[in-house]
């Protein structure tokens, strides 16, 4: 039976895959990169795994019967195993786990700036809104569009402010700040105080 194997990195571990005859999967074994001690070679074409466990759990590969990664010489391959534990940026065909960390870091420091982003863009209402409806002075409706400024077009936010004696209650077309009003529906809409919680 003509055995070979491929070794794989994955992330946190290295896959080494075992082949039949007839390119049929005869082993999978998965060693966790950090129990993995050295990475040395003996008796010319075989390369040892010490994964700390004493001789009898050490795994051997031999070096001529390696199919992936394709290598010039054993030193070359264990040259290769040996960057699969170590690189940190790329492990072959899958990313190192601290590859994989620095992605986590960056894709929530995107969320961040996108968060910033959308609370910068909500907080128009402390530009001058782009239209007023002043025609009943006890209630007053501000808008601010957000693409050409069409009345007709759900692209609005609608602030309404209701003067009872001396006080003045704002609130926003369903409560929140989203541009997705119509203006020349403003007196159809509900109205709450902003982010406001239902009951």
């Amino acid at each position: 039976m003509a055995v070979t194997f491929q070794v794989y990195s994955e992330g946190a571990t290295i896959r080494i895959e075992q082949f039949g005859d007839n390119g049929e999967t005869l082993r999978s074994l998965v060693i966790a990169k950090d129990q993995v001690k050295t990475v040395d070679i003996i008796k010319d074409f075989i390369i040892r795994i010490d994964i700390g466990e004493g001789p009898l759990k050490n795994i051997f590969v031999d070096y001529r019967l390696v199919t992936y990664p394709v290598s010039d010489s054993v030193v070359d391959l264990r040259t290769m195993i040996a960057n699969m534990l170590t690189s940190e940026t790329n492990d072959g065909d899958a990313p190192s786990e601290l590859t994989q960390q620095n992605i986590l870091f960056k894709v929530q420091d995107i969320a961040t700036l996108l968060t910033t982003i959308r609370d910068k863009d909500t907080d128009f209402s402390l530009s001058e809104p782009s239209r007023v409806d002043e025609s009943n002075p006890n209630l007053v409706y501000r808008g601010w569009h957000a693409a050409f400024g069409d009345p007709s077009v759900a692209e609005w936010a609608i602030e309404r402010i209701t003067r009872i004696n001396d006080e003045e209650i704002h609130e926003w077309a369903f409560g929140h700040k989203n541009q997705i009003s119509i203006w020349n529906n403003r007196a159809t809409f509900q109205y709450a105080p902003y982010d406001h919680v239902p009951v």
